[in-house]
């Protein structure tokens, strides 16, 4: 073993026996963590609001600090760019990470030297996590092509504002950024589809090892190289060929269960499969630890996490539980106060435990895109697990997608869900296709199989074929290309949904 690769096992060992450590006791870690969250805020103008002196248990915090959504938030937070100080964390924040919806204006979020270290830790530990499913050797020879957003950051008043990974490009420590794609003039750059014209030009046959990137962005990738490998005559069918030191991707943003067939095909060849879940807010929650299994959370890294019970997401006073006191088996809407400055703020998505010990989490979805228009209460989780059933069950991958419910009406008295999908691969049968969607839910949801029962309430799905580019059109309409950016599984208006359906029909013209 080289020195590299020596080196590299030794800092994984330790890390994963620091972070196991973490995990035998949680309740204790994160009551530690906690208490100093607490402390260190306790002078801030936050910390007087809210007596930080005087709480000692997060049983009294939930008390006092009530839960506050951005726009509450912001008004403390983005006083940085006027230059003030100790604000909700100590010091001057000199960097905001930009947050965007599909549909949402921008959010501008704290990112504060402290939770700049705790990204680089937590990142630390994913490398940790890909040498124990797949070795050193790999890791040491090979790069790590990131594909995230722009890494330039603007000037706001006295602070500077840019996506996170801009942020983390900043920071990254030298001997990281020398394994890190793309370089600095690619990663610069703004416009999504340059960009990936450019990745394609310069790393068609480089020695990549992982690949970090939304399963959806990634896709399109795999596309442009095997395009580009023929245009220039190479002898490779599969990204596999192009990139043979490939040995882990890397998922973030979204569930990849709807891609896996897909990611098959493009690669040609094993690899493993990492999925994530992190967050602007909170930097890395939770990190998959065993292929297809549930994701191990982090919680010694400067992040005090509380679960609200799923039903009570959005009340006005919804019980607010810690770690210690969570169930296996039940949902729970998702409340981070973190070394950033940010206090008791919901993320608005939803995880549910599959271990206390250690505790792993699945993410199943967000608080405010469940598709119920009639009570049927479909879930995000849900709608992914059908889209993978029914790419399984007719040999199907899907491109993208998205589902708009149908209300009654004369011509139409029965409701129904349309779902209009993108495929990189029809179906055997649109039919087959379609009592897969159906299946999958039924068997899992009550509450719509009921509304589905002898075809009284909801009609059968309806299967809409989109275009191809069809969702890369509207995004990039949207300015929403790349990075994070991801299509709405449940569309956010009637309106939306025609868009897509307009843009579907010109590019089939």
């Amino acid at each position: 073993m080289g020195i590299i690769s020596g080196t590299l096992s030794l800092l994984s060992r330790r890390r994963l026996g620091k972070f196991d450590k973490a995990s035998l006791n949680p309740a204790a870690c994160q009551t530690a963590t906690f208490q100093d969250l607490i402390r260190r805020a306790s002078r801030t103008q936050w910390g007087r609001r809210y007596g930080y002196r005087d709480i000692r248990t997060p049983e009294q915090f939930r008390k006092v600090v009530p839960v506050t959504d951005y726009e509450a938030s912001a008004k403390m937070w983005h006083k940085a760019f006027e230059g003030a100080c100790d604000v909700t964390w100590p010091g001057h924040v000199r960097y905001f990470a930009m947050s965007s919806g599909t549909t949402a204006g921008n959010k501008y979020l704290p990112v504060t030297r402290d939770a700049i270290r705790s990204n680089m830790r937590s990142g630390a530990l994913l490398v940790a996590f890909l040498a124990a499913r797949g070795g050193v050797r790999n890791l040491a020879a090979g790069k790590f092509l990131y594909l995230g957003g722009c890494t330039t950051l603007k000037r706001q008043g006295q602070s500077f504002t840019g996506d996170a990974s801009a942020i983390v490009a900043l920071h990254m420590p030298f001997y990281a950024r020398r394994r890190s794609l793309p370089q600095p003039d690619i990663a610069v750059i703004s416009n999504w589809e340059e960009k990936i014209a450019r990745v394609v030009d310069r790393y068609l046959t480089a020695n990549v090892c992982v690949l970090s990137a939304c399963p959806s962005w990634a896709a399109l990738l795999f596309k442009q190289m095997l395009h580009a490998a023929e245009q220039r005559s190479l002898p490779a069918g599969t990204i596999g060929e192009l990139w043979p030191q490939l040995s882990h991707f890397v998922s973030y943003g979204m569930a990849f269960g709807p891609y896996r067939r897909a990611f098959e095909e493009y690669l040609g060849r094993d690899v493993h499969y990492v999925d994530t879940y992190s967050s602007s807010e909170a930097g890395m929650t939770a990190i998959q630890a065993e292929p297809g299994g549930p994701m191990r959370m982090i919680l010694d890294n400067g992040v005090f996490y509380e679960f609200v019970p799923a039903d009570r997401a959005g009340a006005e006073n919804p019980p607010r539980l810690h770690i210690g006191e969570v169930e296996t088996g039940r949902d729970y809407a998702l409340i981070v106060s973190t070394n950033g400055g940010i206090w008791s703020y919901p993320l608005g998505d939803l995880v549910r435990f599959e271990s206390l010990s250690p505790p792993s989490i699945v993410f199943v979805g967000r608080t405010r895109v469940d598709l119920s228009a009639f009570g049927e209460h479909v879930t995000g989780e849900m709608i992914e697990n059908a889209v993978a059933a029914a790419c399984e069950k007719t040999s199907a991958i899907v491109a993208d997608y998205t589902i708009c419910p149908r209300f009654p009406s004369p011509s139409h008295p029965r409701p129904a869900h349309r779902w209009l999908v993108e495929f990189d691969r029809t179906p055997r049968s649109d039919a087959a296709f379609v009592e897969a969607l159906d299946e999958s839910i039924r068997a899992v949801n009550e509450d719509y199989d009921t509304h589905r029962a002898g075809d009284f309430g909801l009609e059968l799905p309806i299967l809409i074929r989109a275009t191809p580019r069809t969702f890369y059109t509207w995004m990039k309409l949207k300015g929403k290309l790349g990075g994070q950016n991801k299509v709405p599984r449940v569309a956010r208006s009637d309106e939306m949904f025609e868009e897509l359906q307009e843009i579907s029909k010109k590019l089939s013209a």
